[in-house]
């Protein structure tokens, strides 16, 4: 019965925390152009919770994390910002079905928009987990989303549900993004984890 009690308070515990954790990070990313940075600081937060490393308060983390990663996540945000932009405007322009050329651009085009989705998904876990320059974050997310398809599709469908919950109902902001944060972490940390110990073997 106290096992019991204890699984029980310690779901609560995290819900709570995850949702402290949310609205933290929906505060932080009014200003747009500090999503990344918000973003970032939200996983690393996650990844304390995951790896029990918690020693301080959910506020006192989160804005170490925030300032500790700032210019790499910001530096990386506008890569990413410039790319969405391209990927976007071209994928409004391109009308497959003007010319056999056109279709093969609007095919090719969104292969890119997939690839670009898949390495987004990595960039947090990455950016939070190991010491790597923002050069290195992006080649590794990139390697990462290629070597195990069947974790990326996972993580695109959990990320691709949580953006369609919060578009039908927008006051799912409040919540969507730590619990999504946390599935999207924990699935990564799985398999940081079989690479580990794949190369430990080795």
């Amino acid at each position: 019965m106290n096992g019991l009690n204890n699984r029980l308070f310690n779901t609560l515990d995290t819900m709570v925390d995850l949702f402290l954790l949310n609205l933290l990070w929906v505060i932080t990313s009014l200003p747009l152009i500090t999503f990344f940075p918000a973003t970032a600081a939200m996983f690393g937060v996650v990844r304390k919770r995951i790896l029990q490393q918690e020693t301080e308060s959910i506020l006192k983390s989160f804005v170490k994390i925030f300032k500790g990663n700032f210019k790499q996540s910001f530096i990386i945000s506008i890569i990413w910002s410039v790319l969405a932009c391209f990927l976007y405007f071209d994928y409004m322009l391109i009308d497959p079905s003007s010319s056999v050329g056109h279709l093969v651009l609007y095919i090719i085009l969104v292969i890119g928009i997939l690839l670009f989705s898949s390495i987004s998904i990595y960039l947090f876990p990455i950016m939070v987990h190991f010491e790597l320059s923002f050069k290195h974050v992006i080649r590794n997310a990139f390697l990462f989303s290629l070597m195990n398809p069947v974790l990326t599709i996972l993580l695109l469908i959990i990320v691709g549900a949580g953006t369609a919950l919060f578009y039908f109902y927008p006051a799912t902001i409040f919540i969507i993004g730590s619990f999504a944060a946390y599935a999207v972490y924990y699935l990564c940390q799985l398999w940081f984890n079989q690479l580990l110990n794949m190369k430990g073997t080795n």
